[in-house]
C-alpha cells in the first residue's frame, strides 16, 4: 500500500532562519507567481573540507545562476535540520534575483501498523547498538520529493518543479531547452516531464583537484551500455532521472498520489507513474559539458567504491541466481567497447580498475546476503536494507 498519505515530521525552527511550513511556501510561491520552483534536497550541511565544499558550491552556484536569468524563479531548500539550514543562509545575498525559501523535512518514524515484519533486523544482522535503530516510513529523499510535490501541486499557474541532485551542473541554456522539449512532447495539452542525461557522470571542477583516473572510473563503469544514447533518443529507456528532472506543476499531484514510497529508486518509480497515467515523460541525451554535466564529491577509490556499492544495491530487487548480476554495472561489454579495451590503454586501465572495485563490492554484498538473507548500505543518516527479489526497501535511522 502506498505511504504517500503518511504525515511528514517538521522539526522546530527558529524564526530568524526563515524556515517555513510547506503551506507557507506554497502560498508564497502563489503570491509571487513562481513559474520555476527549484527544490534543493539538503540532507547534510554544506561541506567544511575544501575540496568537497568546492564541488558542492560550484554545482549549486551553477544552478542558482541559471535560475537568476529566469523571471519568476524560486529555490526551496528542503533541509534535514536547522544546522543544515544555517549553513545555507549566505546564499540569498549571493543570488538576490532568486527567491529563497527554506523548510525542514524528515521521514516520519514508522508506527506499529507499518513496522516491517522483520523488525528485529538490527539484532539479526548484528548491527552496532541494535536497540538504537528505528524504522522510518520512507527514504529521506522520498520525504523531500513528497514535500516538493506538495508545494508544487498547490501552484495554479503553469510552471515546473525542478529536482536536481547535488552533482548536477547547469549551463546557461539548459532550462530553456528543457522547457521547449517539454512543450514539444505534450500529451493531451499537458507538457511532459523532462530529464537530461549525460555520459559525464563525473567531471572536473576548477580548484577541486579531482584525479583524472577517479573521474574515468565512474564514467567507464556507468558507460558500459554504448547504445544508451540511441535508446534514450528512441524513448526506449527510462526517461525520468533523479540527477535532474523537471515536472510541470500540473503533473505533480498525480505523482504525489500514485507513487509508492517503498520503492528505493524514486526516479524509476516516478517514471513508472507518469507512463502508467498516460502522461508525457521524455529524456534528452546531452554530451556537451557547457550545457549539462555532473560532478561528484568523489576524489579517491574509496569514494568510487561507495558509489558502486549503492548502485549495486539498486538491482537486488530483481530476482537472480547470483545477487547483483542484473546491475548495469555488470553489463557485458559490446564488441565496440571490447575493441576499445584492446586499443586504448588508458580506457583499459580505468575499466579494469572499475571492474575490480565492483567485484569487491559484490563480494561483500553476497557475503551479507548469504549470512543474513539481506544486504544494506548507509547513505547520510539512514541505513537502507534490501532483500533479493523484494521490490520494497526497509529504511532505518539511528537515534
Amino acid at each position: 500500500m502506498p505511504l504517500h498519505n503518511k504525515p511528514l515530521n517538521f522539526a522546530p525552527s527558529r524564526p530568524d532562519m526563515q524556515a517555513e511550513t510547506l503551506l507557507q511556501i506554497g502560498l508564497a510561491a502563489q503570491r509571487y507567481s513562481i513559474r520555476l520552483l527549484n527544490a534543493e534536497f539538503m540532507y547534510k550541511p554544506r561541506p567544511l573540507a575544501p575540496r568537497p565544499r568546492r564541488v558542492f558550491d560550484y554545482a549549486l552556484h551553477s544552478r542558482l545562476r541559471a535560475l537568476s536569468q529566469t523571471a519568476d524563479a524560486a529555490v526551496v531548500y528542503i533541509c534535514n535540520d536547522d544546522h543544515t539550514l544555517a549553513s545555507l543562509r549566505h546564499l540569498p545575498s549571493l543570488f538576490p534575483k532568486v527567491r529563497h525559501l527554506f523548510t525542514i523535512t524528515r521521514p516520519a518514524l514508522a508506527d506499529k501498523t507499518i513496522t516491517p515484519a522483520d523488525s528485529r533486523t538490527p539484532f539479526e544482522c548484528l548491527w552496532e547498538t541494535p536497540d538504537q535503530w528505528q524504522p522510518v516510513t520512507m527514504t529521506d529523499r522520498w520525504a523531500r520529493i513528497d514535500a516538493a510535490l506538495t508545494v508544487a501541486s498547490q501552484l495554479p499557474n503553469a510552471g515546473y518543479l525542478i529536482m536536481p541532485a547535488h552533482d548536477a551542473i547547469w549551463g546557461e541554456t539548459l532550462l530553456a531547452d528543457l522547457i521547449d522539449l517539454s512543450a514539444a512532447h505534450a500529451v493531451r495539452g499537458l507538457p511532459a516531464a523532462v530529464s537530461p542525461y549525460t555520459p559525464r557522470q563525473h567531471s572536473p571542477v576548477p580548484g577541486a583537484a579531482i584525479p583524472r583516473i577517479i573521474i574515468d572510473l565512474i564514467n567507464v563503469a556507468f558507460g558500459r551500455d554504448d547504445q544508451i544514447a540511441d535508446h534514450i533518443r528512441a524513448g526506449a529507456y527510462q526517461s525520468f532521472w533523479g540527477k535532474m528532472g523537471m515536472i510541470p506543476f500540473a503533473l505533480c499531484d498525480e505523482i504525489r498520489i500514485h507513487a509508492d514510497h517503498r520503492i528505493w529508486e524514486d526516479d524509476l518509480e516516478i517514471d513508472r507513474v507518469l507512463r502508467a497515467r498516460g502522461l508525457g515523460v521524455v529524456s534528452t541525451w546531452i554530451d556537451q559539458p557547457t550545457r549539462y554535466r555532473q560532478a561528484l564529491p568523489v576524489f579517491d577509490r574509496a569514494g568510487v567504491r561507495a558509489v558502486f556499492d549503492r548502485t549495486l544495491h539498486y538491482a537486488l530487487n530483481i530476482p537472480a541466481a547470483t545477487p547483483g548480476e542484473h546491475s548495469f554495472l555488470k553489463r557485458p561489454l559490446s564488441e565496440a567497447l571490447q575493441a576499445r579495451r584492446q586499443n586504448d590503454r588508458h580506457f583499459a586501465r580505468a575499466l579494469t580498475l572499475s571492474e575490480q572495485l565492483i567485484d569487491d563490492c559484490l563480494d561483500d554484498l553476497r557475503l551479507r546476503i548469504a549470512r543474513y538473507e539481506r544486504s544494506w548500505v548507509d547513505w547520510g543518516n539512514y541505513r537502507y536494507v534490501v532483500r533479493v527479489g523484494d521490490p520494497f526497501i526497509q529504511v532505518w535511522y539511528k537515534h
